[in-house]
């Protein structure tokens, strides 16, 4: 459906405005719509295809999603260093096409177009609320802008037993990619191996936070070389399919007054972990909730000990950043999960930081605390 032409600006016409239909505003569009809520939804191309791989914790996913979403699911994903821990979790991976359908836009009113900041802001004349769900679009640009990158090849479940070694998925294998016993003050990168829909398996070389993250060229070459010391290599991993990423882990500058930033765009994100649709899945019904009793967005701030967490982990040194995910291996599956989970209460997750900084060797945990804590 389209707005008809010449509605008087000024006029509200909706209760809620998302701006930006990808997985993150589809879904909450779609919930918004499901609670009787007038929605506007707009997006250049909503009905493109999703090309990400959309994967994270089982437990996050809402009981509103039909059980078909999930594709594939790993239990006890590893987390590897100086040894190899399990995460006593589910992990999932889920079917983009199932996600659509099941996140219909039938009753939501969708405009085709591209919104630059002041046409957001112009919306709330439109509508009583407004959220910005355009993705991560980071403040600055250039080299100054911390990302996450990744490289990744899509392999046979045969092939990529070599380097699971029993395991139904890795979450991050931080070992040297070279063999070396330690990095060094070589940048640390991780492997990230996970099931997907197809049957087939991806291996990922992933640089968690960089400014500026490293470059595709370096992560394949940094993957194919680990990939040659687990005995993978030639005709098993050449002309496999590529899967590249690039997530800027600091969201846009400046702030629009009135409107809610939602998703990667909003305070999804994990210094520990990236952004991933999961956490904003488990935030939708929150703000379903607020736009249904006609709350106002305030001014969303990212929780301060966060954005501390993101600069620590960008100025940690190579081994101490081997040391704080080892010592993540060894906390609590509670404080796992602080850590993990974006929406954490900021005092919960202070304390899960602070155990995993006990278990971190002294040297270690003191460029932690530096990294973390200095300017």
């Amino acid at each position: 459906m389209g707005v008809p032409a010449g509605v008087l600006i000024g006029v509200t016409l909706f209760d809620v405005a998302v701006v930006g239909l990808g997985p993150a505003g589809r879904s909450l569009a779609h919930r918004l719509a499901a609670a009787g809520l007038e929605v506007l939804g707009v997006d250049p191309h909503p009905g493109r295809s999703w090309a990400q791989t959309l994967g994270g914790w089982r437990r996050q996913l809402p009981a509103w999603l039909p059980a078909d979403v999930v594709a594939t699911t790993a239990h006890d994903p590893q987390i590897r260093a100086a040894d190899s821990y399990p995460i006593r979790d589910e992990y999932a991976i889920l079917d983009n096409d199932a996600v659509r359908l099941a996140t219909t836009l039938e009753r939501v009113t969708v405009e085709e177009q591209v919104l630059g900041d002041d046409d957001v802001a112009a919306l709330r004349q439109r509508a009583r609320m407004v959220v910005d769900a355009r993705g991560a679009r980071p403040a600055g640009s250039g080299g100054d802008v911390p990302h996450q990158t990744a490289h990744g090849i899509l392999v046979p479940p045969e092939v990529a037993e070599k380097v699971l070694c029993g395991a139904e998925a890795v979450l991050m294998d931080w070992r040297p990619f070279d063999g070396a016993a330690r990095w060094g003050v070589t940048s640390p990168t991780f492997l990230y191996v996970i099931p997907m829909p197809d049957g087939r398996v991806l291996l990922e070389e992933t640089c968690l936070a960089g400014a500026p993250g490293l470059s595709q060229g370096e992560l394949r070459r940094r993957l194919l070389r680990r990939l040659e010391l687990s005995g993978l290599g030639g005709d098993q991993v050449s002309g496999a399919e590529v899967e590249r990423v690039s997530i800027p882990l600091v969201r846009r500058g400046g702030h629009i007054q009135g409107v809610m930033r939602f998703g990667a765009a909003g305070q999804q994100n994990n210094p520990f972990s990236g952004y991933t649709f999961f956490a904003s899945l488990s935030a939708v019904d929150g703000v379903v909730a607020q736009a249904v009793r006609g709350e106002l967005p305030g001014r969303d701030q990212p929780l301060f000990v966060r954005r501390r967490a993101l600069h620590g982990v960008l100025n940690l040194s190579p081994d101490d950043t081997y040391a704080l995910f080892d010592a993540f291996g060894r906390l609590s599956p509670a404080h796992q999960r602080a850590v993990l989970d974006a929406d954490t209460p900021g005092a919960n997750l202070v304390a899960a930081m602070a155990r995993q900084f006990t278990l971190m060797p002294l040297a270690r945990g003191l460029g932690l605390a530096r990294a973390t804590l200095l300017p």
